[in-house]
Order: structure tokens, then C-alpha cells, then sequence
């Protein structure tokens, strides 16, 4: 199984708004050597080339800041996503800012080009945005959007450079010019609380089910588990992305935008457990982790427990 599962390791965090994630895969080893944990060394992994640097200068863009950084980024992780699926192997992606999902999405549709693929989207934030919409720039918002090609110009508030809306169409179409590598009636959001109105006008318009943490929590995590695979029953590959900040800061403050009223550090875990066991389940991701903003010495090492239990449960069911 150690040959099957390979790690794919996203340095990059130059599409939010703070530095940081950057170091959340680092303070994952850390915590697995303060554990006695033998993970890194069981299952190897690869980094991703990134382009961090790039913050040294202010980003010539203004509505999708370092776009063209961002492009190179995303361009390698959907390259390396395809090459792993094309070998029958598991791709757990460590990830920095959640702007780097697009490629992860993007790769498996390189990989799967005749499937349905579905989404579980474990995240406080919608990442729906679209340089149009979007007031900050800041890219990790828009991952879901490039994924569904999604410019949603019916909430426009402001117009695009012709070099930004360049790359953004190379970003939207990297798998591809037929059609946007996810559809966005695929899409499944657990944990979502803190979005914009042109985010909740998409969700609207495409029919996307929100599993709340009040739902989640009156449900019960099983009974909301098997409602996202009823609901994703028509895919045969279901890709998995965790954002930490959809636990409450309250138990996980370590994330660059933390919002209350998240799920308890157990649901988390359980609902990523509950999930991998599922065999449709290609790819599961793990992002924005940022140890700058903890506030425990073993807050890392909660982030690390919740990979080396859901990658153990995918040992067990793959």
C-alpha cells in the first residue's frame, strides 16, 4: 500500500492573503517526529516547485493577484495529479493556500477524461470567486471557480485586465477547451459559513447542497456522509479537499482565515474517516494550515493525527 499512496507536497501561499501556509507542511513533520510517528518515512512524498518568491514585489495584477505565479503552480500539480492517477496510485495532497486545488482538480480530469468526477469541498469559505467578483484579489477565493469555469458576470463588480482574463482562461481550461474540468452540480460543501452573495448566487443557480455545521451536527456525521454519496452517486471518482479552517478556531486556531462556528475537532476527523472508506474516493487533500496562528504547542499535532488517521482508514478500505 506504501507503493500506492504517494504524497504530493504544495508549498505555496501566494494566493492568500497572509503568509504561512507555506509552513504548515513542515510543522506536519515536525509533529510526526515529536509523535514517534513513522508516516514520512513510510510514505514518501514529493514537493511541488513554487513560487513564493514572487512576494518579494507587489503583484502587477489587481483583481487575481499573482495570476501568472499562480498559473505556474497550479499547471505542475494538475501535470503530477494526472501522472500519480495514471498509474493507479492515491494522491494525498499537503497543501498550502486552498488556491492549488484547482490543479488537483484539474489533474484528475486530465487522468479521467471520460468521467464523472464528483467534489467534497470541507471548507469555511466557498472559493467560488472569480477575478470579476472577487474584491480582494487574493486567489486561494477562486479555485472552485476556475475547476467549474465559473466567471458568474451576472454578479460582476468590476472588469478585468485583458492579461488577467489571459491567464484566467488558461487556468479555467488547463485540462482542456471543451468544458470545465468539474461540474459545478458535482460539487458537494460541508462546513460552508463565511461567503459573499455572488458566492451564494452560484450555489443558488447550480443547485449545490451545503452541509452546514448545524445540519452536520443534527445529522450526525454518517447520515450526512451518505447523503453526499447518494447525492454524488452518478461519480465514479470523488475527490476529497479539507480545508482546516472548516474546524473552529476554537479547537484549530492555525489557519490564515479562521472562522467561528466551524465543526468540533472530532466531527472533522470523523467526516474525513467516514469519507475515505468510500472506494470512489481518489484523492483526498489536506490545506491551509498555518502554524504562525496557533495557539497550543500541540495544535500541529491534532492537523497531523486527523492525516495519519484518514490515511490509515484508507490503507484499510482501498
Amino acid at each position: 500500500m506504501e507503493k500506492i499512496i504517494k504524497l504530493v507536497e504544495v508549498y505555496s501561499d501566494i494566493a492568500g492573503h497572509k503568509k504561512g501556509a507555506s509552513l504548515g507542511i513542515d510543522a506536519l513533520k515536525q509533529s510526526c517526529e515529536d509523535l514517534d510517528s513513522q508516516y514520512f518515512k513510510k510514505y514518501l512524498s514529493e514537493a511541488i516547485k513554487d513560487e513564493n518568491d514572487a512576494y518579494k514585489e507587489k503583484s502587477e495584477f489587481e483583481h487575481a493577484k499573482y495570476i501568472d505565479k499562480i498559473y505556474l503552480v497550479i499547471s505542475r500539480l494538475a501535470n503530477r495529479i494526472k501522472d500519480i492517477r495514471e498509474k493507479k496510485q492515491f494522491p494525498i495532497v499537503l497543501a498550502g493556500d486552498h488556491a492549488s486545488c484547482a490543479g488537483t482538480m484539474h489533474g484528475l480530469r486530465m487522468a479521467h477524461p471520460n468521467s464523472e468526477i464528483g467534489v467534497v469541498y470541507i471548507d469555511a469559505h466557498a472559493d467560488i470567486h472569480s477575478p470579476y467578483t472577487s474584491d480582494s484579489g487574493n486567489m486561494h477565493g477562486m479555485p472552485l471557480a476556475m475547476a467549474c469555469n465559473l466567471d458568474n458576470k451576472d454578479s460582476m463588480i468590476h472588469d478585468i485586465s485583458p492579461k488577467e482574463k489571459e491567464y484566467w482562461d488558461k487556468l479555467k481550461f488547463l485540462a482542456g477547451k471543451e468544458e470545465a474540468s468539474i461540474k459545478p452540480e458535482n460539487v458537494v460543501f460541508c462546513a460552508l459559513r463565511d461567503f459573499e452573495s455572488p458566492e451564494q448566487d452560484l450555489i443558488t443557480k447550480h443547485n449545490i447542497p451545503v452541509h452546514t455545521v448545524a445540519d452536520i451536527t443534527l445529522n450526525g456525521v454518517s447520515n450526512t456522509v451518505k447523503a453526499i454519496f447518494e447525492k454524488l452517486a452518478h461519480c465514479e471518482h470523488i475527490y476529497v479537499s479539507f480545508d482546516v479552517d472548516s474546524i473552529d478556531p476554537l479547537y484549530v486556531p492555525g489557519t490564515g482565515t479562521p472562522a467561528n462556528e466551524g465543526l468540533s475537532y472530532d466531527q472533522a476527523l470523523q467526516l474525513n474517516m467516514e469519507l475515505i472508506k468510500n472506494k470512489k474516493v481518489c484523492c483526498w487533500e489536506i490545506a491551509e494550515i498555518n502554524p504562525i496562528f496557533n495557539k497550543r504547542k500541540d495544535d500541529s499535532d491534532k492537523l497531523f493525527k486527523i492525516l495519519e488517521k484518514v490515511t490509515n482508514m484508507l490503507v484499510k478500505h482501498y
